[in-house]
C-alpha cells in the first residue's frame, strides 16, 4: 500500500464493482459497474472492477472525492434481489460493515484515517441481497438478474442528480427497491 504525499490528479468519483463473476450472484458488482460505464460518460468518473476486497480496497479509496462500491450482500434478512444502500461520510466514525473480503470496510476506513490517507468525503455502498454466491456459474440467479438493471438505474439517478449528498447517514442499510419503478 502506497499513500501518496501529493495526490496530483484528484478523481471526483470512483465506482468500484466487487465480486467474482464465476460465483453466480457474487459477480453482480462487476456486472453493475460495466453497465454504469456504458451509461455514465463523465471523464471525472473512474470505474474499477475488483475481484478482491479487504486491504486491497485501500489503494482504490484514497485520492477520490467520493466513492461508490457495488457488491453482493447476504444478510438473510431481506429476500434475494432486494436493493440496499449505505452511506458513510468522512466526518463520521466508520461503521462495521461485515464483509467476506478479509477485513470489513469499517476497519479499512479506520486504518486509512489512522494513517492520514486522503479519504473520500462520502462512500456509498450499494448492494443486492444475493441468493447464491458459492455455485460456479457465470449467471446470477433470476432474482438478482432482475434487480441489476434497477440498481444501475438507481445509481445513475443518484450520481446524475447528486442525490447521495442528501441521503441520511444513519448507520443503517436503506432499502432502495421502492425508489425504482419498473
Amino acid at each position: 500500500m502506497l499513500i501518496p504525499n501529493d495526490v496530483r490528479q484528484q478523481k471526483r468519483l470512483t465506482i468500484i464493482g466487487l465480486g467474482n463473476e464465476m460465483l453466480s450472484d457474487d459477480g453482480l458488482g462487476i456486472k453493475v459497474v460495466r453497465e454504469l460505464k456504458n451509461r455514465l460518460h463523465d471523464p471525472s468518473v473512474v470505474f474499477e472492477e475488483l475481484s478482491v476486497g479487504g486491504l486491497q480496497l485501500f489503494d482504490h479509496l484514497i485520492g477520490t472525492d467520493e466513492c461508490i462500491i457495488v457488491d453482493a450482500i447476504m444478510t438473510g434478512v431481506q429476500p434475494a434481489g432486494t436493493m440496499v444502500r449505505f452511506v458513510q461520510t468522512a466526518d463520521r466514525e466508520p461503521v462495521k460493515l461485515t464483509s467476506s473480503h478479509q477485513i470489513d470496510l469499517g476497519q479499512i476506513l479506520g486504518l486509512a484515517r489512522f494513517m492520514g490517507a486522503p479519504l473520500p468525503k462520502r462512500l456509498t455502498v450499494y448492494g443486492i441481497e444475493a441468493d447464491d454466491i458459492t455455485t460456479f456459474r457465470e449467471q446470477c440467479t433470476s432474482q438478482v438478474s432482475q434487480a441489476i438493471p434497477k440498481l444501475v438505474e438507481a445509481i445513475c439517478d443518484d450520481v446524475q442528480t447528486d442525490r447521495a449528498e442528501l441521503l441520511p447517514c444513519n448507520d443503517e442499510w436503506q432499502i432502495i427497491s421502492d425508489l425504482v419503478t419498473d
